[in-house]
């Protein structure tokens, strides 16, 4: 009698441990998320500009000063984020204070609390499956950091979407509940109020939710009704200008697609389409009709992937656009998957390969992502930036650029300056407006003339503000820097920045 094989002890050992190993894994997984997030909070800079314009419009809300200005505005530091991203950022503000780690807790937050509600939403299915979906999660959020931590709304769309599957899976499709409803609709809006097109998320779980038994149009107009009313209400208040917001996202609108991105897109999307093998073995193994409610939650959602690739290939935008899908995707997948009995190892087997393919992408992913914290170099551009500061007690000093795009992230730690009290008028946004020339206002020209800012730091040995932006064109259209030149002179250089300082 021939001895069993390694192969088949090996399966043998895991159909026996089946559960305990799944538990271990997502548990490592889950930590592993919690240090690459916690190490991210901890390090004093960013990666990306949008993440410390975000910061600061955001601590600004707290003093009162506008989010959204009008493009005629002589300040330049608008986004077409909604609302409800510098609201959420700006109560991280109030309850720690003035700091760079404080302008990203929201996200480490939304973060760590993804593999758990994931996990916690999937119960109900049994220990296995909801230990599989946080798995799943906690690889995806990998492969895609920084993107699935920075402070962006993102994570935060992703925890949204996490909690609007939650309450449809927990409710009961014989019953109304009114409040899983609520749930649902409050969540959409909540994403909805922080960008735009967040809608094509929540739009298969918010089908599939009304489509269920005594549910229906009653139910979708109710829901539609009440995430409405939590994406205007920010606009209440005088801080949030819908008007303004409406001409930086009519600007944002006219930016072309990148259709040379778009294969890299679609490759990317594919990972987001794997629900698509699970519902074919379904048609394929189960043996069971598939209700009307899941082929249209199927469906709806395999629209919504490809609707999305029209913001993703917008200028400046990326495959991060598909990560809020994350919730449905782990969603739809388990509900496929769990369907098959017949070839229920098969299925399996398929969804570990492919945990294990975007684990073994995502290690490199993960080694980039901790190479690019230069935690040295940013603390001592910070204690640069504080020296300035103590140098000229009395004095307003502001961020400028130069024209080394090499040098650029310097300018992100204008945060600091920013949270003393400093002024803030110039930041990327800026580049937007000189991509579809829009003049800049003459009473921008004429503060700058005028030495409305005593100081402003410019990368050390560059000429200022003549950067060419991302979109192959300068950042600031040439008067700004021709009305700089003007009314400013190099006075004295620091370690990696110029104190140019009014001629006046």
């Amino acid at each position: 009698m021939k001895s069993p094989s390694a192969k088949s002890r090996a399966v043998e050992f895991f159909s026996r441990n089946r559960k305990g190993l799944l538990g271990v894994f997502a548990g490592l997984g889950f930590l592993n998320v919690v240090l690459v997030a916690a190490s991210y909070l901890a390090y004093p800079g960013y990666l990306d500009h949008g993440e410390s314009s975000v910061a600061l419009i955001s601590w600004r809300l707290l003093d009162g000063a506008p989010a959204f200005l009008s493009l005629g505005d002589p300040a330049l530091v608008s986004n077409v984020y909604g609302p409800l991203t510098y609201i959420v950022h700006a109560v991280s503000f109030w309850l720690i204070g003035p700091s760079v780690p404080a302008g990203k807790a929201a996200s480490f937050l939304a973060a760590t609390l993804i593999p758990v509600l994931v996990f916690l939403s999937h119960r109900r299915r049994g220990f296995e499956a909801a230990a599989a979906g946080a798995i799943f999660v906690s690889v995806l959020m990998l492969f895609l950091i920084p993107f699935s931590i920075w402070t962006r709304p993102e994570s935060l769309m992703a925890l949204l979407g996490v909690i609007a599957v939650w309450a449809a899976n927990a409710s009961d499709p014989k019953k109304l509940e009114w409040v899983m409803s609520a749930v649902i609709a409050v969540a959409a809006g909540l994403a909805v109020g922080m960008k735009l097109h967040a809608g094509v998320y929540f739009a298969p779980v918010v089908v599939f939710h009304c489509l269920n038994e005594k549910r229906g149009f009653k139910t979708f107009a109710a829901m539609a009704v009440a995430g409405l009313a939590v994406v205007l209400l920010p606009f209440a208040f005088s801080v949030f200008s819908l008007s303004a917001f409406a001409e930086w996202i009519v600007l944002h609108i006219k930016k072309g697609n990148a259709i040379e991105f778009v294969s890299k897109f679609v490759r990317y999307g594919a990972i987001y389409a794997a629900p698509v093998l699970f519902y074919l073995a379904v048609r394929r193994w189960s043996g069971r009709r598939i209700a009307l409610a899941e082929k249209t939650y199927f469906w709806v959602f395999v629209a919504c992937l490809v609707a999305v690739l029209f913001p993703a290939t917008k200028a400046g935008a990326g495959a991060y656009y598909f990560f809020p899908f994350l919730a449905v995707l782990v969603d739809q997948i388990l509900r496929h998957a769990g369907r098959i009995k017949k070839k229920e190892t098969m299925v399996w087997s398929v969804a570990g390969v492919l945990v294990a393919v975007i684990m073994i992408v995502g290690v490199p992913v993960q080694k980039r992502f901790f190479r690019a914290l230069h935690w040295q170099e940013v603390a001592d551009v910070q204690s640069d930036i504080r020296a300035i500061m103590a140098a000229y007690p009395d004095r307003t000093i502001e961020m400028g650029i130069g024209h080394s795009i090499k040098t650029y992230p310097r300018t992100y730690y204008r945060t600091l300056l920013v949270l003393a009290d400093h002024p803030y008028t110039i930041d990327a946004p800026a580049m937007e407006l000189n991509k579809w020339n829009v003049p800049l206002s003459d009473d921008l020209l004429a503060m700058v003339r005028g030495c409305n800012t005593d100081i402003w730091l410019i990368p050390k040995g560059e000429s200022p503000f003549t950067m060419i932006g991302y979109y192959g064109t300068p950042m600031l259209d040439t008067s700004f820097a021709d009305a700089f030149l003007g009314s400013y002179a190099k006075a004295k250089s620091f370690e990696f920045f110029d104190a140019w300082v009014c001629k006046i």
